[in-house]
């Protein structure tokens, strides 16, 4: 299972209507993939061909907008995760990115530990 903080977006009338354009079940599960992909993981497709890409890129402001309002309404960013990398040098970015967040919240609470963290 892919972990993600984000709970649901609006799936709109729009998605939908793009997606019953498709004229096969391949091109449809690429569409519907890659907008839960970005949506939950923040993952922009980059291996989408012909009519998928149109499709997709067709709907991107709106998907673009959605996470960015979800961003900024939580504070959440969407975990980037690079779809060349294998599984283990992703979960091992997302450890540096945890630790980096970690030293970041301990000098917002300790303001006269106004320092940076090298590695």
């Amino acid at each position: 299972m892919k972990l993600t903080k984000r709970k649901g977006f609006n799936f709109y009338r729009s998605y939908y209507d793009v997606y019953n354009e498709l004229d096969n079940d391949i091109d449809k599960l690429q569409f519907i993939d890659a907008l839960l992909n970005r949506q939950f993981l923040g993952i922009k497709p980059n291996n989408l061909k012909g009519i998928v890409k149109l499709a997709y890129i067709s709907q991107a402001n709106s998907i673009d907008k959605q996470i960015k309002g979800y961003e900024s309404k939580t504070g959440n960013k969407l975990p980037y995760q690079d779809p060349c990398q294998d599984p283990s040098q992703q979960e091992e970015v997302q450890e540096k990115v945890k630790e980096k967040e970690k030293g970041k919240e301990y000098n917002e609470n300790h303001p006269d530990m106004n320092f940076k963290f090298i590695k």
